[in-house]
């Protein structure tokens, strides 16, 4: 059994919290607490971000991650104790996306007097055999199933629409790798927690903060409020990356592979990120002897969009990971710290000029 790392500890502690998209409260406690050991200033605002300045001199810059993971939420409940449930995300509004598969895992129904283990299963086997299943899935079709037979009893538990749950299969190590639901984004989380805990604020050619946002997952709604909490100059987001080196994809459309390195993202479906952050990066990967990557990707968003919307100049850094949106989201340590220790090259070298001269 491999040894216990900071890099892991950080991983799982962060991945195995619950934290669905619109009940981020438990991840941002946690960052909250943990970020005032090392942080000059921790604030949690008013829609449930979380940001800290860590310190340093020089023009401001966040890096952000976000706190939610893909979610779903309880939208009824059968007469027999079944729960009916509804994505928190904008996963699709009428079936679920061909993309997003946790049926028949274990999930953690966060009920107003507990958690509830559960599991997650649609009408499966002989009951559906010769032909008479579904050719695709509809959201009715699968359910939660916590082992009561009526629904008082399952009220009982303080369990009622609007209830929210979440995949929860333990993280863990396999073979080389770090394999669990929500690295996207605790994954990133743990890299800027890494990141700040490592920094030498007097090195720092920047004013640094980290942050973490709520309801990425649903339209970047957290991100859109972040510079009320300072007017940040820069901005580096912080995501899982898209790696095209298994079955069933393109390699044309997403060339990154697991095991060659952080990936630096030019644009995606909805923004294109600044251009000399981005070679700025790339320039201190190569400089500090760092296995870098370079990609566009598509079908694919994150919290920079909004960042630059609002006028922070913004790069997109991410880690590669296999099977993203699924509880077997899969990274390595190795590229994690990659990751962080790229993000402090870059805090330590001269910033960029500004883009006109101020008056």
């Amino acid at each position: 059994m491999a040894e216990p790392t900071p890099m892991f500890d950080l991983v799982k502690t962060l991945t195995e919290i619950p934290g669905p998209t619109g009940q981020e409260d438990r991840v941002h406690e946690w960052c909250a607490a943990h970020w005032s050991g090392f942080s000059e200033h921790v604030e949690i605002t008013r829609v449930g971000n979380v940001v800290a300045r860590v310190g340093g001199e020089g023009p401001s810059i966040i890096l952000l991650a976000h706190g939610d993971e893909l979610g779903l939420i309880v939208k009824s409940i059968t007469d027999n104790g079944l729960l009916h449930i509804w994505p928190t995300s904008r996963i699709t509004s009428n079936r679920p996306a061909h993309w997003y598969n946790p049926v028949n895992s274990v999930v953690l129904v966060m009920a107003d007097h507990g958690d509830v283990d559960g599991q997650l299963v649609y009408a499966s086997g002989h009951v559906i055999g010769g032909g008479t299943g579904p050719d695709h899935f509809q959201w009715n079709d699968w359910f939660v199933d916590i082992g009561y037979s009526n629904r008082e009893d399952v009220e009982k538990l303080g369990i009622h629409p609007g209830t929210r749950l979440v995949v929860n299969p333990p993280t863990r190590r396999l073979g080389d790798t770090i394999v669990g639901k929500a690295l996207d984004n605790r994954a990133a989380l743990a890299i800027a927690t890494s990141v700040a805990e490592r920094a030498d604020t007097s090195a720092l050619h920047y004013q640094f903060w980290i942050g973490s946002t709520i309801q990425e997952e649903n339209g970047l709604i957290g991100a859109a409020s972040v510079v009320e909490s300072h007017p940040f100059e820069y901005g580096i987001a912080l995501d899982v990356g898209l790696c095209g080196d298994v079955p069933g994809t393109n390699k044309a459309n997403h060339p990154s592979e697991l095991r060659k390195g952080p990936i630096v993202v030019h644009q995606d479906s909805s923004v294109n990120y600044s251009q000399r952050m981005t070679m700025a990066l790339v320039e201190t990967a190569r400089g500090a002897g760092i296995d870098v990557q370079q990609a566009v990707y598509q079908n694919y968003g994150s919290d920079g969009a909004e960042l630059i919307r609002r006028g922070v100049e913004t790069v997109l850094l991410t880690m590669p990971t296999r099977y993203t949106h699924s509880p077997n989201e899969m990274v390595t340590e190795p590229e994690l710290v990659a990751c962080a220790d790229l993000i402090l090259a870059f805090l330590e070298r001269e910033p960029l000029s500004a883009r006109w001269p101020k008056t």
